[in-house]
């Protein structure tokens, strides 16, 4: 059995326990069916690649190994389920596969936006999608605005290039713990982001509802 499988047969299990079939439905049924590739299948590949992106986030950057996915994803639906519905859970989780999906292929209605995601996907940068996922909620929740995004996007370019110029052993950041950084930042009202590309970098923001729907 995949692990796709395997975190399918799990949430099916819980939320059939917890009388929400309608969620599972709803949510997650929907959300599997946005990952239909040409054949009409589940990209499963695909879909396992959000999962570790996901868990990415919720592991405070910590990338999981794909021999631990499925536990993994017990261990945080599990730890999320005594602060949070089961309902709420599943919703974010869709929530995020959508962002994961408009970043993967540039499923954007903003030209700019867009223009610079595929600029980011050209780089085959694809260890900054749980960060640029962040980013994209905050800009859904009005937490950022559309010049921010912008800004940040520039930022993920910059620091593309110059990762891209230097040796392994020079890098001093990666992304998978991006996420953190913006969140401090948003904490502080009145910040003023100024974005740099060197050994460290600050991420912030302060937001407008979405275009970014296809």
């Amino acid at each position: 059995m995949s692990i796709v499988s395997k975190i399918r047969k799990f949430v099916l299990s819980e939320l059939v326990k917890s009388g929400l079939i309608d969620v599972y439905v709803k949510y997650w049924l929907e959300l599997e069916n946005s990952f239909l590739d040409a054949g009409e299948r589940v990209n499963e590949n695909l879909l396992e690649k959000f999962f570790v992106d996901y868990l990415t986030i919720q592991n405070n950057g910590v990338i999981p190994k794909k021999e631990n996915l499925f536990i993994n994803f017990i261990d945080f639906y599990r730890n999320a389920s005594k602060f949070q519905k089961k309902e709420l859970i599943i919703k974010n989780i869709y929530r995020y596969s959508s962002y994961y999906l408009r970043i993967m292929f540039a499923r954007l209605s903003d030209d700019d936006i867009r223009v610079k995601i595929k600029q980011i996907n050209a780089y085959n940068a694809k260890d900054a999608y749980p960060f640029l996922m962040e980013v994209f909620e905050d800009y859904e929740f009005a937490h950022i605005n559309r010049a921010m995004l912008l800004e940040i996007l520039d930022t993920v370019i910059g620091f593309i290039v110059e990762r891209n110029s230097k040796k392994p052993s020079q890098i001093a950041l990666s992304f998978a713990g991006l996420s953190t950084e913006i969140n401090k930042m948003l904490v502080l009202k009145d910040y003023t982001p100024h974005f740099v590309v060197d050994e460290t970098a600050l991420y912030s923001g302060e937001t407008i509802n979405s275009i970014m729907r296809a």
